[in-house]
């Protein structure tokens, strides 16, 4: 009985989450929600996909109500759950956004390379001839969700729980900012350069032409998760979490160089094995960046604003600060 009588904010920061981690999980549900009522994608996830977080949730919202604190197991468990639930949207989003038709801006992408000197072409083509390097960078491509589930988890159980909640909210930030550009600038990434005679060089991470290009016409309409691909190209979504991975366990001296290491060359392999721009993996660390850093301000103290500061008060029970005095801490 005292779990329901304890306010949502108070659960919520129990729990391991702060209210910019949750505003940010609300805002893009509603916004997938929103796309997919308004294109008519729908992305079919099972009941089960939605049981794990459930579950796990619950069962943090019981310990709250228990008399030990265990913040650093809770923490790791909410925000692995926030994750959960947050994957299976991104999809949901990505694949809305993509039924706009907007015009594919390839020429715009595979010209900005030029510029820089880089084609995509000629390097693929001297990479695949590098086996031994090129199955290194297939296996660190794939660590894409690993780090990504494990970089809070590792976080929260070392005590920084705070810069765990950063993490999972840059992420979430990050994710809607590239939708959104995907949205606006789509692109079939450089598996478009690729004909048949040259299917060799691409691999698991390139662009799956038909599905982008059935939702673009219209005739893609309900896909099932575990169907799903990567349809954003611009920007680089595995270079974007290589960044925020990095930078938020860079506190732990013992591993930052490893990871930095380790993300450096998935950097690489968004290149090769996810068939990206060299301007797609500017724009995903740049996108990256400026989320990491957003989310930082996000979580300090008076970001919120007089209003907001009174009503989170308010919504936790406690008394409200005036107006003089809310931004002073």
């Amino acid at each position: 009985m005292q779990l329901l009588r304890t306010s949502p904010i108070r659960m919520a920061e129990a729990a391991g989450l702060s209210p910019a981690t949750c505003g940010l999980l609300g805002l893009f549900v509603c916004a997938a929600l929103c796309v997919q009522g308004l294109t008519g994608v729908w992305i079919r996830i099972p009941h089960t996909q939605w049981l794990a977080p459930s579950v796990m949730l619950l069962g943090v919202l019981y310990l709250s109500s228990g008399p030990y604190s265990y913040s650093r197991f809770k923490a790791a468990v909410t925000l692995s759950a926030v994750l959960m639930v947050q994957l299976p949207t991104t999809c949901a989003l990505a694949y809305g956004v993509q039924s706009f038709g907007l015009p594919l801006r390839d020429d715009l992408f595979a010209g900005a390379d030029r510029i820089a000197g880089f084609d995509w072409m000629v390097f693929q083509s001297f990479m695949v001839e590098m086996k031994s390097a090129m199955q290194v960078l297939s296996w660190v491509y794939d660590t894409f969700f690993l780090q990504l589930s494990a970089a809070p988890i590792i976080l929260a159980a070392v005590g920084e729980v705070r810069r765990a909640d950063r993490f999972v909210s840059s992420f979430i930030l990050c994710v809607l900012i590239m939708v959104i550009v995907g949205g606006l600038l789509p692109a079939e990434g450089a598996a478009g350069l690729v004909g048949a005679d040259k299917a060799h060089l691409l691999f698991q991470g390139a662009t799956p032409l038909a599905d982008l290009h059935a939702l673009r016409d219209g005739t893609l309409r309900l896909v099932r998760l575990e169907e799903i691909g990567p349809v954003i190209s611009f920007p680089s979504l595995h270079c974007a979490v290589a960044y925020l991975v990095t930078a938020a366990v860079w506190p732990l001296k013992r591993a930052r160089w490893a990871v930095l290491l380790l993300n450096t060359v998935m950097t690489v392999s968004a290149v090769t094995h996810g068939a990206h721009y060299a301007c797609d993996c500017v724009a995903g660390l740049l996108a990256a960046a400026a989320s990491f850093h957003a989310a930082a301000s996000f979580h300090a103290a008076g970001r919120l604003g007089p209003w907001s500061e009174r009503r989170i008060a308010r919504m936790r029970g406690a008394v409200a600060l005036p107006a003089s005095t809310a931004l002073v801490s």
